[in-house]
């Protein structure tokens, strides 16, 4: 009788193990009682932010979450919490920290500090990497300005910006300036959390701009950075919806004063886009030129998709053929099927039809053995054809 106990003992415990093998551990609390788990284990704390309509979360989910190795170092060395950032905590938390975007992955150290956060879908090997860069302190930033308080008496327009998905609403930028005009303290975490969060009036985007490396060291170095990038894009459509050269050249003395990673790439990246955008071809093709010298034929993806973009939308025929130039280079080196497509397809609008078969059979040919879909490079083959 006690053995058959044993016995059946054995195979609870047993199913029970199968059952918890292969998951990660989520410790769904509340804040406070994972704050204190944290901190009594001595571990980071990482919150997997998500919302209920967020397709590449569930991707997420069903893919680099269920890898073993992921689920491994998510176990060893976090607490772990999947949090639905629309409600209860979890909204606290984004409209705290200011989670726009999903999935968002927050990184917490032992005593509840934000330092770290990644951002999108990453397969198993690349979110690995930015687990361990979690845990490297010298990877982290400084964030002293956000208090340990979650529940933040944010005024009502901010709230609703942070409302469930459909039920979210923007203020204008009057209703923000009317706002700040009445406040002392532009650098409280409350007045931060606006002036990050929202499209400004050039009053408030300047004084964000003039006190960039304040904001810095109270809100964290990759947080205002994230900001700046806004401004700066959105600059680059005010340029491109009013046509405006003079507009660009603003943004790229801004570019010059304020950003400090690599500002002329930037540069280049916006003389590129606002061109195209405005169908300054031969100008765009000076921009193209430019940065295909710099770069080194290093970023080719960013370049084939310029390339394509000639290739449906630009009738220059000097422009075609120097992209056909370009394709040519990037092609000796990496022939995938995506660059042997457009390779293919600009050298037949360029008018080398010759060459543009020859090239197109190849794209079919490597992109089939690849399993790349290439119906479109096969109705360009028989198009060439055609016009034999």
């Amino acid at each position: 009788m006690i053995k058959s106990i044993i016995a059946i003992l054995g195979s609870i415990f047993l199913w029970v193990n199968i059952c918890l093998a292969g998951e990660i551990n989520y410790y769904n609390k509340s804040w406070s009682a994972i704050k204190e788990k944290a901190k009594k284990e001595h571990k980071y704390i990482f919150i997997d932010a998500y919302t209920s309509w967020c397709g590449w979360c569930k991707v997420m989910d069903k893919e680099t979450m269920k890898d073993n190795k992921v689920i491994d170092f998510l176990n060893n060395n976090f607490v772990s919490v999947k949090m639905d950032m629309e409600h209860g905590e979890g909204n606290l938390l984004s409209m705290k920290y200011h989670i726009m975007g999903y999935p968002t992955f927050m990184f917490f150290n032992p005593d509840g500090i934000y330092v770290y956060k990644s951002m999108g879908y990453q397969n198993a090997e690349d979110f690995l990497k930015e687990l361990t860069n979690a845990l490297d302190k010298s990877k982290q930033f400084v964030a002293s300005g956000f208090s340990n308080d979650i529940n933040i008496d944010f005024p009502e327009f901010y709230k609703k910006a942070y409302a469930e998905n459909g039920k979210r609403e923007v203020p204008k930028p009057e209703v923000i300036s009317s706002y700040l005009d009445g406040q002392k303290d532009l650098f409280s975490e409350i007045n931060w959390g606006i002036l990050s969060r929202f499209d400004l009036k050039d009053k408030y985007t300047g004084f964000f701009l003039d006190h960039l490396d304040n904001y810095a060291n109270l809100y964290g170095r990759d947080n205002v950075e994230g900001k700046l990038k806004f401004v700066l894009n959105t600059k680059l459509q005010e340029a491109i919806k009013e046509k405006s050269d003079t507009k660009l050249s603003d943004l790229l003395n801004l570019t010059d004063k304020y950003v400090k990673d690599d500002p002329e790439g930037k540069k280049i990246y916006y003389r590129i886009t606002y061109l195209g955008e405005t169908k300054q071809w031969s100008k765009q093709a000076e921009a193209i030129e430019d940065f295909v010298t710099k770069s080194n034929n290093k970023n080719v993806s960013f370049l084939n998709g310029l390339c394509w973009n000639l290739y449906e939308q630009c009738d220059n025929s000097a422009v075609l053929k120097q992209a056909c130039t370009w394709m040519a280079n990037v092609i000796k080196s990496n022939q995938d099927y995506a660059y042997l497509d457009t390779y293919a397809a600009l050298l037949y609008k360029s008018g080398n039809k010759k060459d543009a078969e020859i090239w197109a059979n190849k794209a079919i040919d490597i992109g089939t053995k690849a399993g790349e879909k290439v119906d479109s490079t096969r109705l360009l083959l028989e198009k060439i054809r055609q016009e034999k």
